[in-house]
């Protein structure tokens, strides 16, 4: 990188506001499958940092080229707590999840 220019470290010292970019930012996680009577749908959680300490997670219905998403349904400080969160939720809630995502 030539010397003229700054990197981000470099802003932020002089006080700038920064844009930042995130190593994780749409890390997905398989966390099961969801029967819902005739297929059986992988389920994922993407997790997506939007802060330094807060990192929001959806849920990803998946079967071959059919995908189905939630909107942002977790808010953590980081990607395992999001994961973890999302491995808790019941099944009753995973159906109504899907049941909505495919809306």
């Amino acid at each position: 990188m030539p010397e003229d220019q700054h990197d981000g470290a470099d802003s932020a010292e002089e006080g700038r506001p920064q844009l930042r970019m995130w190593d994780e930012a749409g890390q997905e996680t398989a966390i099961g499958s969801l029967d819902d009577g005739e297929r059986r749908w992988k389920i994922l959680v993407i997790a997506e940092p939007v802060a330094e300490d807060l990192v929001r997670g959806w849920l990803s219905f998946r079967l071959d080229d059919e995908r189905y998403d939630t909107a942002p349904v977790i808010m953590e400080e980081t990607v395992a707590r999001v994961v973890e969160r999302a491995v808790e939720l019941p099944e009753p809630m995973l159906r109504q999840l899907f049941s909505s995502a495919r809306r």
